[in-house]
C-alpha cells in the first residue's frame, strides 16, 4: 500500500514539472479588462461636464454618461462618444460664448452692450455730434453685428472662427486695447500666443489703418482684411491647438500634437472636432 501510494506521489510530481504550452484560438477575443477605477471616470465626467457646459451632471446625466463610457472599459472611442454627445446640449453653445467672451471682452454682459447702443443711437439725435455720424453709425453697426453672434450660434449659422473674429471687431474691444497698434499685438497674443515681429506689426498697423499692406502672406487695406485674413491662417488653427491645451492640460502641446490636431480643426473646419480630439485624449481623461 506505501509502494502504490508512493508511486502516486511521484507520478503526480512528474506531472507537475511538465510544461503547458499556451493554445492559440483563433478570433478569439479575450474578455474586457475592467481595470479603469471608477473614481478616474467619475472625475472625468465632472469634468468634461464643467469644461464643455458650464456645469455638473444633473439627475441621469451622470448615469448615462457612465453607461456610455463602460461599454468598452472607458475605451477613446466611448469617450469620443460621450463628449460628442454633449454637443447637442444648448448649454454647450453658451459656455463656448462666455468662455471667449471671459478671455477677450472681460466677461462683456448684455447690458452693457445695450447701454452703449443706446448712448450711441442718443449721439445720433445731437447736433454736436454731426460731425461724426457716419462713424457713430458704423459702432452702432459693430455693436448690432456682436447682438447676433450667440442668436446665429444656437442657431448653427455662425460657426466658432467667425465667432472670434466678431470678438475682435467691435467697440469693447477696441477699447480694451486701443490703438492700431495694441490692436495688433493683442491679436497676436490672444490668438497666436506670441508677439508679432517688427515687420508684421509694422504691416499690420498699416493694414489696420486702412493702407495697403501683406500680412501672412495676402494683400489688404483695412480692419475688415486683417481680422479676415488673420482667421484664415495655419497660424489661427495651430494657436487654438496651444489655447486648448494651456488652458485645460495647463501645459504647451508638443510639435507632433500641434500638427495632429490644428490638421483636425483644420481640414474639418468644425471646432466640435477638435475638441472631440483633445477631450477624448488619455492624459485629459487621466489614465496616461
Amino acid at each position: 500500500m506505501r509502494k502504490l501510494l508512493f508511486l502516486f506521489i511521484s507520478l503526480s510530481s512528474i506531472a507537475a514539472c511538465n510544461k503547458t504550452e499556451d493554445i492559440k484560438i483563433n478570433n478569439n477575443v479575450p474578455p474586457p479588462d475592467h481595470t479603469i477605477d471608477s473614481s478616474v471616470i467619475n472625475i472625468y465626467v465632472n469634468k468634461v461636464y464643467i469644461n464643455l457646459l458650464g456645469r455638473e451632471p444633473v439627475g441621469s446625466e451622470k448615469s448615462a454618461g457612465l453607461a456610455i463610457l463602460r461599454q468598452n472599459n472607458f475605451s477613446e472611442a466611448d469617450r469620443k462618444q460621450f463628449v460628442n454627445s454633449l454637443f447637442s446640449k444648448t448649454e454647450y453653445v453658451r459656455n463656448l460664448y462666455n468662455v471667449a467672451n471671459n478671455e477677450y471682452l472681460r466677461n462683456l454682459d448684455s447690458m452693457e452692450l445695450e447701454q452703449q447702443i443706446y448712448l450711441f443711437n442718443l449721439f445720433l439725435t445731437q447736433p454736436q455730434y454731426a460731425p461724426f455720424y457716419s462713424l457713430i453709425q458704423i459702432e452702432l453697426y459693430r455693436l448690432d453685428t456682436l447682438k447676433t453672434v450667440l442668436p446665429k450660434m444656437y442657431a448653427g449659422t455662425m460657426d466658432y472662427r467667425e465667432m472670434l473674429s466678431r470678438m475682435t471687431d467691435n467697440y469693447f474691444y477696441d477699447q480694451i486695447n486701443m490703438g492700431s497698434e495694441n490692436f495688433v499685438v493683442s491679436t497676436y497674443q490672444n490668438f497666436l500666443f506670441r508677439y508679432p515681429s517688427d515687420a508684421e506689426l509694422l504691416a499690420g498697423k498699416t493694414m489696420v489703418d486702412g493702407n495697403t499692406a501683406t500680412v501672412f502672406l495676402k494683400l489688404g487695406k483695412s480692419k475688415y482684411d486683417y481680422i479676415d485674413i488673420f482667421f484664415n491662417t495655419d497660424d489661427y488653427f495651430e494657436g487654438q491647438v496651444r489655447f486648448i491645451f494651456k488652458k485645460y492640460l495647463f501645459r504647451e502641446p508638443s510639435s507632433a500634437e500641434i500638427y495632429f490636431y490644428s490638421n483636425v480643426y483644420k481640414t474639418t473646419n468644425d471646432y466640435k472636432q477638435l475638441e472631440s480630439e483633445f477631450f477624448s485624449m488619455d492624459e485629459y481623461a487621466g489614465i496616461q
